[in-house]
């Protein structure tokens, strides 16, 4: 077994499990859920309204928004780990991959349930 102390590589090589390009988009799948809970416990909420040629239209939230945004932001990240990490640990990276992809299905599940 080799000396991590001097700088040198382990014998199995650098893992994609612990770069933080793996874990960004979890946290953000994670935020996504955080704001949806954050709506739902504070009770109902009025609809934005927007005045278009003198109709008045609801409008969606700046959690609405939000949410839309940490999740469309989350698929390029996955591409460029995906990308960065596949040569140098291809099951690593497909098992991180997996898992965003399920981390992005339970955020986007209660706003398909619940019809948000």
């Amino acid at each position: 077994m080799q000396n991590q102390s001097n700088g040198e590589k382990s014998e199995t090589g650098p893992s994609s499990m612990r770069s933080v390009s793996a874990w960004v988009p979890l946290l953000m799948s994670g935020a996504a859920t955080c704001l949806l809970v954050t709506y739902l416990a504070t009770g109902p909420h009025e609809p934005y309204m927007v005045v278009e040629n003198g109709v008045a239209r609801p409008d969606e939230s700046t959690t609405a928004r939000l949410w839309q945004l940490l999740m469309l932001l989350q698929l390029p990240l996955i591409g460029w780990f995906g990308v960065r990490w596949f040569q140098r640990d291809p099951k690593g990276t497909v098992t991180m991959i997996a898992i965003q992809a399920l981390a992005i299905v339970a955020a986007a599940m209660p706003v398909f349930l619940l019809e948000m």
